[in-house]
């Protein structure tokens, strides 16, 4: 028994061109879709690299702004250290007025997570986005050092209220200001880190506008009353 194939209507050849022309269109909307795809794609990518970056620099101005009372930091521990070293031969010492305490800025972190989160990040170049973790990663670091070396200076602030050392508190104070000096040796070194590492990709410190406290570089002779009067914060210094 034989089973006959309809014929087209105008023939095979004609039904295989418009076949061809069938499938070529399709392909071309698909071609079409898919460079529109990838050119959304790429638009993303720039606005969540503009995104970073923009927060990246934030982050610079800010620990610009850190780096600059590196000295004054530096300059106080010396003299917290020499009141420290003359108590271990005479309990008595000279009370300083002032202590202060150096900066503490909050890095932002918040574009580079909603852009992980959303997958925009990951349409960033691979090499960049690399890098960009690596800043944020050290970024957190350095604040967790911060947070730490607020609780330093709070320590060494109580010596603006005594008048005398026992060897429990000096040596008390002695580890404490060790912590500091490290602490501080620790954020100018990966700050430098950082800047170095921004230089390559373009980023720049953008202008810190949060008030930078430098009563850590007024004299320890200084009255608190006249330290919180030129304090930037409405509240004074802790």
């Amino acid at each position: 028994m034989r089973v006959k194939l309809p014929k087209p209507l105008h023939g095979w050849r004609e039904f295989a061109g418009e076949v061809g022309i069938i499938v070529i269109g399709v392909l071309i909307a698909l071609g079409a879709e898919q460079l529109v795809q990838a050119a959304r794609q790429q638009q993303e990518g720039r606005q969540a690299d503009d995104v970073i970056r923009g927060e990246l620099n934030l982050n610079l101005g800010r620990l610009q702004s850190r780096n600059e009372i590196f000295g004054c930091v530096e300059r106080r521990i010396e003299e917290v250290q020499a009141i420290l070293d003359k108590a271990a031969n005479n309990p008595a010492i000279a009370t300083p007025s002032w202590i202060g305490r150096p900066q503490y800025w909050v890095f932002l972190s918040g574009r580079w997570e909603a852009e992980s989160q959303a997958g925009s990040a990951a349409l960033i170049d691979r090499h960049d986005l690399a890098e960009y973790g690596l800043m944020y990663a050290k970024m957190h670091d350095l604040l967790n050092e911060m947070t730490a070396e607020q609780t330093d200076w709070a320590r060494l602030r109580t010596l603006e209220h005594l008048k005398r050392l026992d060897q429990p508190a000096l040596f008390d104070l002695n580890a404490t200001l060790q912590d500091a000096r490290y602490r501080n040796w620790r954020l100018a070194l990966v700050t430098g880190q950082l800047f170095d590492q921004a230089k390559p990709l373009g980023l720049h410190a953008a202008k810190n506008m949060t008030p930078a406290s430098r009563t850590v570089c007024l004299p320890m002779t200084t009255a608190r009353a006249e330290a919180n009067r030129i304090s930037v914060w409405p509240i004074g210094e802790p």
